[in-house]
């Protein structure tokens, strides 16, 4: 019988802020990816692809894509929208808390990684949200 691969370990660096970042393969092209301790679902798109999660080393961060003109701010976890602090139209700084999530009666604040223009809000307060759904976009 063959052990399960090891999860792996490495962090991540998003706009100002350093994550510690976990990736363990599941069936298929499933992944469960951990977010300073919050699973996070992934799935690799096309078909036969593999996926391809490299570590950075330590203190230093992952190189990824520069983001698209227009981003997507999703919930890292399950829980309830506690407040909103944007509209349609507001303009945002980096830092700039956008929403604040309560899950296990802790409350997170939701902040954009980089300035921009919000575009739409998807969420209200009391509202449930699931881990990756939609919260905001920005353009």
């Amino acid at each position: 019988m063959n052990a399960p691969p090891r999860p792996q370990k490495f962090r991540l660096k998003v706009g100002d802020r350093w994550f510690d970042v976990e990736v363990h393969r599941g069936p298929g092209q499933q992944l469960q990816v951990l977010v300073d301790g919050q699973p996070v679902e992934v799935q690799v798109e096309g078909q036969g692809a593999k996926p391809q999660v490299s570590p950075g080393t330590a203190g230093s961060p992952v190189r990824a894509p520069a983001p698209p003109a227009e981003r997507e701010i999703r919930s890292p976890m399950p829980g309830r929208v506690v407040a909103v602090s944007v509209r349609p139209g507001a303009r945002v700084n980096s830092g700039d808390e956008v929403c604040v999530l309560e899950a296990m009666k802790m409350e997170q604040s939701i902040r954009v990684a980089s300035a921009g223009t919000v575009k739409a809000v998807h969420i209200e307060p009391g509202q449930n949200v699931s881990a990756g759904d939609l919260l905001v976009e920005i353009e």
